[in-house]
């Protein structure tokens, strides 16, 4: 979906919470890139940005919402949506790489979430798109990468910040 959480009506979310900090502290923009349609119907909410890197997007579904939700789009799919878009975009950034990160939110990370996401992490490689995929449970802090070392060297930090962020915001007063 390409609007914003108010416009949907979810703006309590943890997924419309995560994507603002995204916007007002990285710099990106709600919706999806150019050739990146079928990314925004396979999630609920979709942010990217173009800087001197290339594109970073980030698709985000929120099981909280609907604990039945899943980002279903195989790798290679999400592999030539990020092509379309760095061909669509080609003028936006000096670089020509793509880095997608799927995030599942809302649900503590299982054995079958983990089998199911991991398969979709992929190094740039000669076509320089990644995709990382997360699980991130705001409630309990529980979160899941499938990048290499928990992803700690790729936004882990910034996601347990978002997650303690949101639950003090939404802390019942004492």
């Amino acid at each position: 979906m390409t609007t914003s959480p108010e416009q949907r009506g979810d703006a309590a979310s943890f997924a419309s919470y995560f994507a603002h900090r995204a916007v007002a502290e990285r710099g990106f923009v709600w919706g999806a890139p150019d050739g990146a349609q079928a990314l925004a119907g396979a999630a609920d909410v979709v942010v990217h940005r173009w800087d001197a890197r290339g594109l970073k997007l980030a698709c985000m579904v929120d099981r909280a919402r609907d604990p039945e939700r899943r980002f279903a789009l195989t790798r290679e799919e999400v592999t030539a949506l990020a092509s379309r878009c760095l061909d669509a975009g080609a003028a936006r950034s000096p670089a020509r790489h793509a880095s997608i990160e799927v995030f599942e939110l809302g649900s503590p990370p299982t054995p079958e979430d983990r089998a199911r996401l991991g398969p979709l992490r992929r190094a740039s490689g000669a076509e320089g798109i990644d995709i990382t995929p997360w699980i991130l449970d705001p409630s309990t802090g529980a979160l899941w990468s499938g990048a290499p070392l928990g992803g700690f060297f790729v936004g882990r930090r910034f996601f347990q910040e978002v997650m303690r962020g949101h639950a003090a915001a939404h802390r019942p007063p004492a």
